[in-house]
């Protein structure tokens, strides 16, 4: 019921972003690089490892306990740094793709505020009519594309509406 003690609220819902939703909290300025970082760090593992290989296969003149202890370090050393390295690549790509998703959600409610200014900045005959036929303001956006390594550089379309969020 809608009188004086109870006004009427219209709310703009725009796709899975309303106009009135509080901004995405996501280090956008920030994910990005430490995916490429991260990335640079993983690259850092696997070098290490072909280095500690390389050097290993040098020491042919070897031999003994001693080479024994050393093959075994060397090769529970592989195995960890090829966990290391694969967690660090999950971890960077995983972070570009929660960043793909929150600047989606985040253009979403972005261009729900844009639709809910258009809305209220009409004239008094374009509401008017908008009773016989509503303004089609197009889908709501999607994600962007999720950016890949090793650069993990930011699409550039991937921000919409900024004059109405981050």
């Amino acid at each position: 019921m809608t009188g004086a003690s109870q006004p009427s609220v219209k709310l703009t819902v725009y796709g899975e972003g309303a106009a009135n939703d509080e901004n995405v909290k996501f280090p956008f300025d920030l994910a990005l690089p430490a995916a490429r970082d991260i990335w640079k760090m993983a690259d850092a593992v696997a070098q290490s490892r072909t280095d500690i290989e390389a050097e290993q296969a040098k020491d042919t003149y070897w031999k003994g306990p001693h080479r024994d202890t050393l093959d075994e370090k060397v090769t529970t050393y592989n195995a960890s740094s090829n966990s290391l390295e694969s967690a660090l690549r999950a971890l960077a790509n995983g972070l570009a793709k929660s960043w793909a998703t929150a600047r989606g959600q985040q253009n979403r409610i972005n261009k729900a505020r844009y639709v809910q200014n258009e809305e209220d900045n009409e004239s008094g005959i374009n509401k008017f009519f908008d009773n016989f036929n509503e303004d089609d303001y197009g889908p709501p956006p999607g994600d962007p594309p999720t950016p890949g390594p090793p650069g993990f550089a930011e699409p550039g379309d991937s921000k919409m509406y900024t004059e109405f969020g981050p």
